[in-house]
C-alpha cells in the first residue's frame, strides 16, 4: 500500500511538470493565480482585516 501511495505520487508530480513544459498550461496556471490573488485581496479589504484599515484605525485614535 505504502509503495503504491509514493508511485501514484511520482506520477503525480511528473504529469505535473511535463504540463508545464507548455505556454498554454502556463499562461492559463498564471491568470488563475491572478484571479484567485485580486479575489482574496478585494474579500480581505470588504471585511476589513486589510492592515492599512487597522494602522489607519489606530492612528485616528
Amino acid at each position: 500500500m505504502r509503495y503504491r501511495n509514493k508511485k501514484m505520487k511520482i506520477i503525480f508530480l511528473i504529469a505535473i511538470l511535463c504540463g508545464l513544459t507548455f505556454p498554454s498550461v502556463r499562461i492559463n496556471l498564471a491568470a488563475l493565480l491572478e484571479g484567485i490573488s485580486n479575489y482574496l485581496y478585494d474579500s480581505a479589504k470588504k471585511e476589513k482585516t486589510f492592515i492599512p484599515y487597522w494602522i489607519k484605525k489606530v492612528r485616528n485614535e
